[in-house]
């Protein structure tokens, strides 16, 4: 009689895993050195090269040759600030972008944002440069920039027409008192809105005319009076 199970089939053999020749301490040390002294060098050039000559030339070599260095994150900044003075906010806008990109832990970052947010308002971005402010403002912790978005993103509110939402965000960012620089600009600000209008629950009722009352009747000259 034929045996019903079927006969088990051969196990695969599978051979062990094995390392990478280059995996190993003496092939991997030499690449990180080099990789190491090659971070370093750039710096070491980076930092010479700002050092020597700080101007726009040095500033575009930099953000060409040296992406990510320390001292790029001074010539994006510089480059910026110098778009800014010649009135071309887009091309500003673009470079503090790149800031932001490169350098995301950078103790001026919040800084370039609200530079970044001024420069795409004053570009005519102003979608993007509200949603930039919101950003700024609603976040947390709360961002030392916080008061100059709330102005920023009131005259962008402003310039759409929009002056009932701009009073109301000056009116919290006053009420909040943070302290900020940017304080008295929102008071002066404010105080430039159009009175807000009068609600038709508060206006006075009109008030009619006096009725005149109507004259006596005057005898008519063929009667004698009685």
């Amino acid at each position: 009689m034929a045996n019903p199970l079927p006969t088990p089939a051969e196990a695969p053999n599978i051979l062990p895993s094995e390392k990478p020749a280059w995996l190993n301490a003496k092939t991997l040390l030499p690449i990180i050195l080099v990789l190491g002294g090659g971070i370093a060098l750039a710096r070491e050039e980076s930092n010479r090269l700002l050092a020597s000559k700080a101007d726009p030339e040095t500033w575009a070599k930099l953000i060409r040759d040296y992406p990510g260095q320390p001292a790029t994150a001074i010539a994006l900044l510089e480059s910026a600030a110098e778009a800014v003075e010649k009135r071309e906010p887009r091309k500003a806008a673009g470079l503090y972008d790149q800031f932001c990109r490169d350098y995301p832990k950078h103790p001026l970052l919040s800084a370039a944002r609200f530079a970044q947010a001024n420069s795409l308002a004053a570009a005519g971005d102003r979608g993007v440069a509200q949603t930039l402010y919101l950003s700024i403002i609603t976040e947390r912790p709360a961002n030392p920039f916080r008061t100059g978005a709330a102005v920023g993103l009131a005259n962008v509110q402003i310039a759409e027409n929009r002056p009932e939402a701009a009073r109301q965000l000056l009116n919290e960012i006053l009420t909040e008192n943070t302290g900020s620089a940017f304080l008295p600009d929102a008071r002066a600000l404010l105080d430039k809105l159009p009175p807000p209008p009068t609600s038709a629950s508060s206006a006075p009722l009109p008030v009619a005319p006096p009725v005149a009352a109507p004259a006596p009747a005057k005898a008519s000259p063929s009667q004698p009076a009685k």
